[in-house]
């Protein structure tokens, strides 16, 4: 439970799911009285969730298992779809329009480094990133191809037991 208290990255995506939760039930149910109160309770939380943690996740985004989000926040996300495994560092823009109505996609186990902004079908690398590929600068350029990180993402693992944790 503790973990929840100290993870700003969880609480994003816990209240990204539970708006999209009230999407798909008010789609499905129309107005009702659980899905109006499902509503207050999101806008409630979001408004929290936009003082505390400095970011903005909408509620129609599609997100995977095993995302990692930021615990330090200012994160902006409005893709159609972030794949599971996939890591977003902080200060990240994506699918914030610019212009563009398309929003991107991002793929399964992409990793997403601090300060990057990715909207439409492009973002501001001005070109497709070929998978396990990494792209660095301003021009951005691609500095190594065939990367494995397989080390980053067994850094990110936790070992909590979930069973000492019930009561």
């Amino acid at each position: 439970m503790l973990i929840w208290v100290l993870s700003p990255g969880l609480w994003i995506l816990a209240v990204q799911r539970l708006s999209h939760y009230f999407l798909a039930r008010r789609q499905q149910y129309g107005w009702t009285p659980g899905t109006v109160t499902l509503r207050a309770l999101c806008a409630l939380a979001l408004r929290l969730l936009v003082v505390i943690t400095k970011s903005d996740v909408a509620a129609g985004i599609c997100i995977g298992g095993g995302v990692y989000l930021s615990d330090r926040g200012h994160l902006m996300l409005g893709p159609q779809h972030i794949g599971s495994g996939t890591i977003i560092h902080d200060r990240v823009s994506i699918g914030v329009r610019a212009g563009n109505d398309v929003l991107p996609v991002i793929g399964e186990d992409v990793w997403i480094g601090p300060d990057c902004v990715i909207y439409g079908d492009i973002s501001v690398l001005s070109m497709s990133v070929p998978a396990r590929a990494i792209v660095a600068g301003n021009p951005a350029i691609i500095v190594r191809k065939n990367f494995d990180n397989r080390v980053l993402r067994r850094s990110l693992t936790s070992d909590i037991d979930l069973e000492s944790l019930m009561p």
